[in-house]
């Protein structure tokens, strides 16, 4: 059975990572096996309903647990009552997140093609009207970052800037993707060059913008910054269920043979990160390292801070955070069949390395900065980070 599981996993890893990249890729919840009374004389919101409450309950990785599953399912004739008189696909998806509401994932969310179609006519508008804003810099160029924008969002990936007076590097890093014309390992590599040969003894990563993306552009910083084989990472749990298997049949096999064993109301601890025989080392930055953290920063950029905490790099400045540091993730995306109605539940549970503090619902920075001032911000950088 080990062996089975590590090869499905190998193709749950890799499928995963396309589907959490579109979610337009969904699967349709099947009504078929719904025969019950309830079922079949409720309306489109509560057919719906139903199948939504079953179908989180059988997911996501915080009900793995039947106590928790006992309590999701009280709150089901209530929320049953409310759909009676519910007339919008808006008004149901906004109920349905009521109810997630004390779930504290926001990777877990829902939303209807008529909000999805009003976000696109307002990114275009917004597109619009920044065509006429001069850009400010090319992207990863380094050395043409306007002053008057840092600590303030660009529209790029990353971007830095060297300050030799100060001998600060500010690193704007905005998403957890890789630029087109230069990919974020790149990237590093000729940032940390120019400081070298500077001789910068500060970096600031400034992700106060980010929401995330891929964890493993997070990593490719962090090589920079700390040993691989001393670093702590999450500890992952998967849970499997019925729309992962309908995403692949094949993972249908593995969770046969996972609750066969006796795993029912079990996760599935993921296998620990292994270094790659090939790895080599890069030249750690062995100056100080100051992490910006703000309103925004999410997802793998949660996770970045996390693993810098837990590592004990640097220092984070900036605001209390938004995500928990130990969270959910790994998002399946699925339709509800009766409305419309698409959504998002993560299927995974990451643990951050201290587990002492496993279960704390955020972050504080280590020096809390008002970051809406960004003038008064840089200038509390410089004053406390940059070389006097």
């Amino acid at each position: 059975m080990k062996k089975l599981l590590c090869s499905l996993l190998l193709l749950i890893a890799g499928w995963q990572l396309a589907q959490a990249q579109d979610l337009s890729k969904f699967k349709v919840l099947s009504d078929s096996a719904y025969q019950t009374t309830e079922y079949q004389a409720g309306n489109k919101y509560q057919k719906d309903a139903i199948l939504f409450m079953d179908m989180v309950a059988d997911t996501h990785p915080y009900y793995i647990k039947e106590e928790r599953r006992t309590e999701w399912f009280a709150k089901k004739q209530a929320l049953l009552e409310k759909c009676k008189n519910i007339e919008t696909d808006e008004a149901f998806a906004d109920a349905l997140i009521d109810v997630l509401g004390p779930l504290h994932d926001k990777h877990t969310d829902l939303t209807t093609m008529k909000r999805i179609q009003e976000n696109k006519q307002k990114t275009k508008k917004d597109e619009a009207e920044s065509q006429s804003i001069p850009l400010l810099h090319r992207e990863g160029s380094g050395e043409s970052l306007d002053v008057d924008h840092v600590m303030r969002r660009h529209d790029y990936f990353y971007d830095y800037r060297l300050f030799p007076d100060q001998s600060i590097c500010y690193l704007q890093f905005n998403q957890c993707e890789n630029a087109p014309d230069n990919p974020f390992a790149k990237f590093l590599d000729d940032m940390f060059a120019k400081m070298d040969e500077a001789g910068i003894k500060t970096l600031v990563v400034d992700a106060q913008y980010n929401n995330g993306g891929s964890s493993q552009l997070c990593n490719e910083l962090l090589v920079h910054l700390f040993p691989v084989d001393k670093m702590k990472y999450f500890t992952s749990y998967l849970r499997f269920s019925d729309l992962m298997a309908a995403f692949n049949p094949r993972i249908a096999i593995a969770k046969k043979s996972w609750e066969d064993d006796g795993h029912k109301d079990e996760l599935y601890q993921m296998p620990a990160v292994k270094i790659p025989a090939d790895f080599q080392q890069p030249k750690l930055f062995e100056g100080q390292v100051v992490f910006v953290m703000g309103k925004r920063t999410f997802s793998s950029a949660g996770m970045l801070f996390t693993l810098a905490r837990d590592n004990h790099i640097g220092t984070i400045i900036g605001t209390t955070s938004i995500f928990s540091p130990s969270h959910y993730g790994e998002v399946l995306p699925y339709r509800l069949p009766n409305t419309g109605v698409l959504g998002s539940i993560s299927c995974k549970y990451f643990a951050r390395p201290d587990t002492a503090t496993v279960d704390d619902e955020c972050m504080e920075p280590d020096v809390k900065v008002n970051l809406d001032d960004e003038e008064a911000s840089w200038r509390f950088i410089i004053e406390n980070y940059g070389n006097k």
